[in-house]
């Protein structure tokens, strides 16, 4: 029998993970939904994030430079990706795209060995969010209630960006047809610039937000590239919303299953995940 306070706990841990999921599959849905690219890489460069916050921390002291820092590294990193190398096969086979996007995840990680060595790298938690706020017998932590935060208000401005502004609505048009976008006097390709520069800035906010919390070392985003690829296509491709929906309920679902059973938890969420498909393959939400 599960008490509450376990429940709660549990709860609290899935909320976490779900939060880290989302900011993970934030950046790749926003590049799909407007570039139709799936992009391997994505992960591997929230792993890059972690660990130059981890270097801007440890030369400055500074939590406000680091996390500055891999963000805009993060997103001139995957801006340079597109111009140099994902421009070439905008059109192509889907393979081609996976297959460029996967070489570009193993130049990553070797080069992450080759500046950072192969050992793990962790980043202590900010003081001001040291501590933790009782929810009956169970502590909240502040940073988790950060991360948590961090992630609604995410959601709040890229809908916001997305469906208020000027420039979203170019980024919809382009999405929508980027012939006809062109011939109105847009171009495509500075918009998919723009938005693997806003996706690829956004893995780096989340490598920033993830080193706290987790020790972090070379093939790490090897696995959340999976987690982060199961949030999309279940959301439904393009998603921003079912998106944040669906990692929510990947993290509690999966936390909550270690109570259960613990030795079959990942085997139970990718059945899960296979049912779903099975039976709604554009995903719960649909693709945008």
């Amino acid at each position: 029998m599960i008490d509450l306070d376990t429940f709660l706990s549990q709860l609290v841990v899935g909320l976490f993970r779900g939060s880290l999921y989302w900011i993970l599959a934030a950046g790749l849905t926003l590049i799909f939904g407007v570039t139709r690219i799936l992009n391997f890489a994505h992960a591997a460069i929230l792993v890059t994030g972690s660990y130059i916050t981890y270097t801007i921390y440890v030369s400055t002291g500074s939590y406000v430079l680091a996390f500055l820092g891999a963000i805009i590294a993060c997103g001139l990193l995957g801006a340079v990706t597109e111009v140099l190398l994902i421009r070439r096969v905008y059109g192509l086979d889907p393979l081609y795209q996976l297959l460029l996007t996967f070489g570009v995840t193993l130049v990553v990680n070797e080069a992450q060995k080759l500046v950072w060595g192969k050992g793990s790298v962790y980043v202590p938690t900010p003081e001001m969010l040291r501590g933790g706020v009782a929810v009956g017998a169970v502590t909240v932590s502040y940073y988790t209630v950060f991360v948590v935060i961090v992630g609604f208000l995410l959601l709040l401005a890229l809908h916001y960006f997305i469906n208020m502004t000027m420039m979203g609505l170019r980024l919809r048009a382009v999405w929508r047809d980027p012939v006809m976008s062109e011939v109105l006097g847009l171009n495509p390709k500075n918009y998919y610039t723009l938005v693997f520069f806003l996706g690829s800035a956004i893995a780096g906010l989340g490598g920033a937000l993830l080193i706290p919390a987790i020790t972090v070392g070379p093939g790490l985003g090897d696995h959340l590239i999976v987690l982060a690829f199961i949030v999309v296509v279940l959301a439904g491709l393009g998603n921003i919303v079912g998106s944040y929906i669906t990692a929510l309920a990947i993290g509690v679902t999966w936390s909550l299953l270690t109570l259960v059973t613990p030795e079959l938890d990942i085997v139970i969420l990718y059945l899960i995940s296979a049912l779903i498909l099975m039976v709604r393959p554009q995903g719960l939400f649909g693709e945008r």
